[in-house]
Order: C-alpha cells, then sequence, then structure tokens
C-alpha cells in the first residue's frame, strides 16, 4: 500500500526530531563544564545545585546527555518505522504521543504555550493515525 502523505511528514519530522535530539546528547556530554557554568549564573538554579553534592551536580549533564541520546534512538526507530508503514511504529507512536499529552498537563494547568502547542500537537497526531485510511496503510484492523 502507497504511504499516505501526512505519515510521510510525520516521518521526516521524527527523523530530524532525532537528529536534533542526537546533538543535544552529544553537546550535553562535551559541553557539561558549560553547561554547568550557566546554570550556576542562573539564580534559582545556583540555589538548587549548592544544596547538591558534587558528585550528583558533575553526573546530571551526563545523564541528560544519555537520556536525549536514547530518545534519539527511539524517535530515528520509529521515523524508520513510520516510513517503512511498519505496524509496531504505528502502537509505539501512539503510545508516546499519548504519554506527551499526559506529560504536558501540568503546564497545561500553567497554561504554558509551549505545553499547549505540544498536546495539540500530540493530539492531532493520534487523531491522524487513527484515520482508517492511515490504519489500513500500517495493517492495523479497526482500532475502535
Amino acid at each position: 500500500m502507497k504511504r499516505p502523505v501526512g505519515v510521510t511528514i510525520l516521518a521526516i519530522i521524527d527523523g530530524l526530531q532525532a537528529i536534533l535530539l542526537g546533538l543535544m546528547g552529544i553537546a550535553a556530554f562535551f559541553l557539561s563544564k558549560i553547561i554547568l557554568e550557566q546554570m550556576r549564573l542562573e539564580p534559582e538554579m545556583s540555589g538548587l545545585l549548592e544544596q547538591l553534592p558534587p558528585e550528583v551536580i558533575e553526573t546530571f549533564p551526563k545523564v541528560m546527555g544519555g537520556i536525549f541520546l536514547v530518545l534519539a534512538l527511539a524517535n530515528a526507530a520509529i521515523a524508520i518505522g513510520l516510513w517503512a508503514l511498519q505496524s509496531w511504529a504505528w502502537y509505539l507512536n501512539l503510545m508516546l504521543q499519548a504519554l506527551g499529552i499526559f506529560g504536558n498537563l501540568g503546564g497545561l494547568l500553567m497554561v504554558n504555550p509551549i505545553s499547549l502547542a505540544a498536546v495539540a500537537f500530540s493530539g492531532f497526531y493520534i487523531y491522524y493515525f487513527l484515520q482508517q485510511p492511515v490504519q489500513e496503510a500500517f495493517g492495523i484492523r479497526n482500532v475502535f
């Protein structure tokens, strides 16, 4: 079956996210000293950093870098799976979008525009992937 145009666009977006997250992960590893210096300049962060043991402070950017790299790999896998119309990518994508909505609920309560945009995008994403032609393209039979 032919890949729907929307799936192609979303696969490309996921691929670009994977590249961006990978770059952020690499930067966190190699620029950890600069990141920590910048964090110490922020009044809110410097107070928090003073309360933490030095080992935790030095490890934090590396842990974040690792998380970014894992997310980059997940996005790359999803992008490839969407491009190839793999049913596992369809399911995984829907689960991650639902988690994204759940994760941004706190930001919505605080009327954070980025959280609002993230929830709107994830909601559109879920709506689109639940459309019958998209489900058929992935070989999914009537989820609802």
